[in-house]
């Protein structure tokens, strides 16, 4: 299998992290396919990647799914300084066939609502794994994180205070310069809260490096990182335990409820995470709203806005 020069294009590349890594593994599933039916990968032939795309296809593939499939050959054969198959007419009238034919509407998934979330964390059990998934869903959702930027949390990133955590996102996709934003979230108290989910996860795990929240085996034995891919699996696995319909929901609909659950609230233009939770508690034992510019009294300053 010809080899691809992946430092030197990452290095070149504008492309933030986790598209890179998205593309690597659809070029490793082309260029392995293409070893298999007897084609070169590095330069591809034009009719390498239409018969690809066309065995994708068959395969009940997406066109979302072939879209991202022709950028990354497109991605890796740029940076190699190597012809773009991609550019060929015959890869274009194809690509173009089969959009008419599976149709290119994409598959929405739903927020998860806060009714929803409760139902969700209530038929967590309290193990390990349990521990790191009511973790990983809470601080997920209060933070309106995406998959990504969820599974590349870690120690170095958290700072604790006694009302509320900070979270450094070094760089995330709508920051392609790396130049940082920090999320907040409250805590709350109640099954619900998620800095004491997060707390206790990594306490339980024993986690000091490295990052949060990372992949168990069958033994019980925690290891280093998650795939994001992993954040869907697991909302689609508590969503079944819980009864809901796992088919409407994945990783993205965890940020998509925070900002459901915010317009239902008439906040959504300062998200403060408190405001999320409120109504799963009294309004005696809730932390006051802040508006924009003021502060919520005893839980949360102005600077503890999710966005900061």
């Amino acid at each position: 299998m010809p080899t691809v020069p992946w430092p030197a294009i990452v290095r070149s590349s504008s492309k933030a992290g986790g598209t890179q890594r998205v593309y690597q593994s659809r070029w490793a599933d082309f260029a392995e396919w293409c070893a298999w039916r007897g084609y070169v990968s590095m330069p591809a032939a034009p009719q390498a990647v239409v018969d690809y795309l066309t065995e994708l296809a068959d395969a009940g593939k997406q066109v979302s799914t072939l879209n991202v499939t022709l950028a990354a050959i497109a991605f890796i054969h740029t940076g190699a300084k190597a012809p773009d198959p991609c550019d060929a007419p015959e890869v274009k009238t194809v690509m173009a066939g089969i959009r008419r034919t599976v149709g290119v509407r994409p598959v929405r998934k739903a927020p998860l609502t806060l009714p929803e979330m409760r139902k969700l964390i209530a038929g967590i059990e309290d193990d390990l794994r349990g521990q790191r998934d009511k973790a990983m869903l809470l601080i997920g959702y209060a933070g309106a994180f995406r998959r990504s930027e969820l599974v590349g949390v870690t120690v170095a990133d958290l700072t604790f205070y006694e009302d509320r955590v900070s979270i450094l996102l070094p760089r995330s996709k709508t920051d392609q310069e790396g130049a940082g934003k920090t999320k907040t979230i409250a805590v709350i108290g109640g099954d619900l809260c998620p800095v004491t989910a997060l707390r206790t996860w990594i306490a339980t795990a024993g986690i000091e490096a490295g990052h949060v929240f990372r992949g168990i085996d069958r033994h019980g034995h925690v290891h280093e990182g998650l795939n994001d891919r992993e954040v869907a699996r697991i909302v689609k696995k508590r969503a079944i335990a819980a009864g809901l319909d796992s088919k409407k929901l994945a990783g993205h609909s965890l940020r998509a409820g925070f900002v459901t659950q915010n317009a239902l609230a008439g906040i959504p233009d300062w998200p403060v995470c408190s405001a999320i939770f409120q109504s799963a508690y009294p309004a005696s034992s809730a932390p006051d709203l802040a508006s924009p510019g003021q502060s919520a009294r005893g839980a949360l300053p102005a600077s503890g806005r999710v966005w900061s």
